[in-house]
């Protein structure tokens, strides 16, 4: 400790160091006092924004992410559904169409029987009446040669 003196002598310290010191703890306490705690809270509140601002982008951030999954699951949902409801349609109308198919392909069946049968019918006929004239035309024929000869 006596050197620690020894030292503050040197340099011109006396008495009045602890004078200088109260001067300078008061001098803290006032600027503490004035602007230091008034700088602290500007500093602290600034934070409590900045960071509370945070906390509330990452909150909004969440929330979007909610939202934008239950939009994907709404919008995957209807158009399933629209894809269920187009085939359905697609389906009845499938059926009512071969429905509709099949009673022309019997009745352009029942034509084309009906016409066969009277073609056939119409062959028949004229094959018969070929028959009686080729019996006569075979008689005529023969008496011709006959004759003929």
């Amino acid at each position: 400790m006596d050197m620690i003196l020894d030292i503050l002598k040197q340099l011109g310290a006396d008495q009045s160091v602890w004078y200088q010191f109260a001067i300078i703890i008061i001098l803290f306490y006032i600027t503490k006092f004035l602007f230091l705690e008034h700088l602290q809270a500007l500093i602290e509140k600034r934070e409590e924004k900045t960071v509370g601002l945070e906390a509330s982008a990452n909150k909004q951030l969440e929330e979007i992410i909610k939202i934008q999954s239950e939009y994907k699951n709404k919008i995957s949902k209807a158009n399933k559904e629209i894809r269920n409801d187009f085939e359905t349609l697609k389906n009845e109308i499938v059926k009512k169409e071969e429905s509709k198919y099949r009673e022309q392909e019997a009745k352009i069946n029942n034509y084309i029987e009906e016409s066969r049968v009277k073609i056939e019918a119409e062959i028949n006929n004229k094959k018969s009446e070929i028959m009686n004239e080729a019996e006569q035309l075979s008689v005529s024929l023969v008496a011709k040669i006959t004759k003929g000869n």
